[in-house]
């Protein structure tokens, strides 16, 4: 950040700062805002990747833990006090869990909306009729980051 902000004349204000992705990019942003809200005051999560958990042998990243519980992100806003981040987050209606481990987008997301909004979080959630592609990400993008720049930026206009 320091690079871009000499960069490219980005605010240090973290109330006007965006960090966003799709995915597992979507988990990254979170996770980036949960460990520094001190640079970033907002998160654009499309499809976040909510079901992720830490593997059991830290020597091999690609294999999961399947005995975890997948809601280890949520767990770490439940497990801190609320934070100055607001969320714009979606998923869509097709983003099931066909495993029956409890893995899906769908349902994770949900979840980690649900906790971050009992801490007291601002989230602007939705949902679109589709799956885990650009093609579903590329209608919300613009919808999540109008949302998160509506009352970053001081807008009289209500955003809901």
């Amino acid at each position: 950040m320091p690079w871009v902000r000499r960069s490219y004349n980005v605010t240090a204000d973290p109330r006007h700062v965006t960090i966003g992705g799709s995915s597992y990019g979507g988990l990254g942003s979170a996770y980036a805002a949960f460990r520094h809200p001190e640079t970033f005051g907002n998160v654009l999560s499309q499809s976040g990747s909510y079901w992720w958990t830490p593997p059991a042998d830290p020597s091999q990243p690609a294999n999961p833990n399947a005995d975890a519980e997948p809601t280890y992100v949520a767990q770490l806003f439940v497990n801190s006090p609320c934070l100055p981040v607001r969320f714009s987050m979606d998923a869509g209606t097709m983003e099931l869990d066909r495993t029956g481990n409890g893995r899906g987008i769908l349902v994770t997301n949900r979840h980690l909306r649900d906790v971050l909004r009992a801490k007291g979080y601002e989230v602007f959630y939705q949902e679109f009729h589709g799956a885990h592609d650009y093609a579903s990400w590329r209608g919300t993008i613009a919808d999540g980051l109008i949302l998160l720049r509506g009352k970053s930026a001081g807008s009289s206009k209500p955003v809901h």
